[in-house]
């Protein structure tokens, strides 16, 4: 390179600091083919072409250069990019570049990230189907309970869970009732509509706590029908496992031939009132269902919203009544 910074060409290499492109390519880790596409490139010309030989000479101030070239390539920084930095190490604004293209990498070490994380709950989904737990076929009695009625959002669902749980506890022992089982949860809206009814913002459920002996006082209570259940349990936080839990029972009832009679009861029969550990908690998901049809039956959607609660009877000092 001459003094007026363009490429010299000739015979005589002058007396500049110069050397072979054998040597430069030896002490800069960069190929001859390298070396020659950066310089067609204009990102790394030599200093000096033999007009005879066509042999390239390199300056040593050009060193540098070829260390960031060869650090660029490593980073996979393609060919159109690197004159951003040579550019900008010129005219000492190598800082500024390097800060904006670190971050544009950050950006996207943060989006590969996210795939990668995708990747694996992919991966974990597979497993967490098939470790989805059992479904047996059980028969339950009825259960007369205390019952709260009511909506709320899906995101305030278990917090609110547990508060009115203590609630009913409470109004069972003003009743003179006794629990006698942990509270069952049962959704309202038909499962033809989703679980959540059709928005998944929303739940609309009845809390049923399972309660025994008399009371004189009007209360709300109800009979849940006993009868043919599917169950399963599955462990850990309800939000994590419940879908699988569901997804498996929907294969179980289509492989067995039965049908829904009525709507998704669940027990949470551990929780943060029994142990500290969310890895610990278990729920209990158990769906009324019939018997399996017979060869030719004519297959037939119950009205699930209907005659899943009945009042339940109780004596008062009038004779016989139900609380509607």
């Amino acid at each position: 390179m001459g003094p007026d910074g363009r490429e010299r060409t000739g015979s005589d290499p002058g007396n500049e600091r110069l050397m072979p492109i054998g040597i430069f390519s030896r002490m800069t880790g960069l190929s001859h083919r390298a070396l020659r596409i950066y310089a067609d490139r204009g990102l790394l010309p030599p200093a000096h072409v033999d007009d005879s030989t066509g042999y390239r000479y390199y300056d040593v101030h050009s060193i540098r250069a070829a260390e960031m070239i060869r650090l660029l390539r490593r980073l996979g920084v393609p060919l159109g990019e690197m004159r951003l930095y040579i550019d900008a190490a010129a005219t000492d604004r190598l800082e500024e570049t390097v800060t904006q293209q670190k971050q544009r990498l950050e950006q996207e070490q943060a989006r590969l990230d996210s795939a990668l994380r995708l990747l694996g709950r992919i991966d974990e989904l597979d497993g967490m189907f098939r470790a989805a737990p059992a479904v047996e076929l059980i028969d339950l009695a009825p259960e007369r309970c205390l019952r709260w009625s009511g909506t709320m959002a899906r995101a305030d669902f278990h917090e609110s869970y547990v508060e009115l749980a203590d609630v009913l506890a409470k109004r069972a022992d003003d009743l003179g009732l006794t629990p006698s089982a942990r509270e069952v949860v049962v959704l309202r809206d038909p499962t033809d509509k989703g679980l959540a009814g059709g928005d998944e913002t929303v739940l609309r459920y009845e809390l049923c706590l399972p309660v025994s002996g008399e009371t004189a006082e009007r209360a709300d209570l109800v009979e849940l029908e006993g009868g043919l259940f599917a169950r399963s349990v599955f462990g850990g936080l309800y939000e994590d496992g419940y879908r699988f839990a569901y997804a498996r029972q929907l294969e179980w009832l289509a492989d067995s031939g039965r049908k829904l009679r009525g709507l998704l009861r669940m027990r949470f029969i551990r929780d943060e009132r029994d142990t500290a550990d969310p890895a610990d908690f278990a729920t209990e998901l158990v769906w009324p269902v019939t018997e399996p049809l017979t060869a030719g039956a004519e297959e037939r959607h119950p009205d699930l919203p209907h005659d899943w609660l009945r009042p339940a009877e109780r004596d008062s000092a009038d004779g016989e009544t139900r609380d509607e």
